[in-house]
Parts: structure tokens; sequence; C-alpha cells
């Protein structure tokens, strides 16, 4: 399958395509066929700075895509259904990928109004926003912070 690894630390000058096998799923895992893939904060500090492992490697943390396969065990998710998430995060799952292998818990069902670009842009900036209004209101309601 294709792929975009990084080899060294820098900009996006260090990002190169190439051939890798295709991952299978594991044990209470899912192999998703990445339709769309975010480029999010974590992913350029990690291009950059080296953060969340090291290098080579295939970055992205964001995805959307279609349940290709499904390992032993897997009853959340079958062939066909339409997901979107952030897989084994903070590790790199590597998403800048045709597919990715990913624990069924950290995917949710990609809503019917929504494509695959706009839910692989969802995750991390969604969550962001969620800990930030509920973190935020609760920090409020609980000591006046």
């Amino acid at each position: 399958m294709r792929a975009i690894t990084q080899h060294a630390l820098g900009g996006p000058e260090v990002l190169t395509e190439v051939e890798v096998d295709r991952p299978k799923p594991g044990a209470v895992e899912v192999l998703v066929r990445v339709h769309a893939a975010g480029v999010n904060s974590a992913d350029w500090e990690a291009r950059a700075n080296g953060w969340g492992g090291s290098v080579p490697r295939i970055l992205g943390f964001d995805v959307s895509g279609v349940v290709e396969a499904v390992g032993f065990g897997v009853t959340l998710y079958r062939p066909g259904d339409e997901v979107f998430g952030m897989p084994h995060f903070p590790r790199m799952p590597g998403g800048y990928a045709e597919y990715v292998a990913a624990p069924p818990r950290h995917l949710a069902r990609k809503p019917a109004g929504i494509d695959h670009v706009q839910a692989a842009a969802l995750p991390q900036a969604g969550l962001t926003a969620w800990q930030s209004l509920v973190d935020t209101r609760t920090c409020s309601r609980a000591s006046g912070c």
C-alpha cells in the first residue's frame, strides 16, 4: 500500500511516498481503508520536533474511512461501516496511508451528513473544542476558577 513517511525531522520536505505492507487487524482491531486523513497541530509537531515517537514513521493521527476487515472478537463494526477517529492516540497510528489498523473503541461511526474529508478534520479539533467547553464549564461551576 502507499503511505507517506518521514525519515528525518523537519518541514514538509521530509515527507516521502513509499510502498509498505498493508497492516492486518489484530485481535480486537479493525482494518480501515483510509479515505481522508486530517492534518493538525499534532501532526506538524510530530513531523518537526519528533513528538510521538522516533523516525522513520508514518504520520497521521486523524482518519476517516471504511472498515475493510475486522479482527477476532470485534462486534462493534462490520466491513462496510464508515468510521472516523484518532486511533492509538497519543501513539502514531499511521493515518497517512491507504489502510490503518485500530481498536474499535478509538473510532466512531461517521455521521451520514458529512463526507470523509470533513470527518477526518474533526477528531483532534472537535476533542479540543469539547474539552474547552466542558472543562471550562465544569471548572466554573465546581470551583469558580
